[in-house]
């Protein structure tokens, strides 16, 4: 989520964050980003908007997402950001 939160915009596709957690040595299959995108939706951390059949997907982040992104609050299954 700190990813979406320090995108312009605060949004990000799919396909961006698979990218940002391979650089972050987290290897993961689009369908697994795509099942944490629907984890955090279901929570209310964060806004999906599915663009047709292509399987693309741009996340945008909400405000209780923002808030557990900064470190302003905790959630379970959500890792803090490092600085908190």
């Amino acid at each position: 989520m700190q990813g979406i939160e320090k995108s312009p915009g605060r949004i990000l596709s799919n396909e961006m964050l698979q990218r940002l957690l391979k650089d972050q040595c987290h290897f993961c299959s689009i369908a697994e980003v795509n099942e944490q995108i629907n984890w955090l939706e279901n929570r209310g951390y964060v806004k999906a908007t599915r663009l047709g059949e292509s399987g693309f997907i741009n996340v945008h982040i909400t405000r209780p997402g923002l808030d557990v992104a900064l470190g302003n609050t905790r959630a379970d299954g959500i890792e803090p950001p490092p600085e908190v």
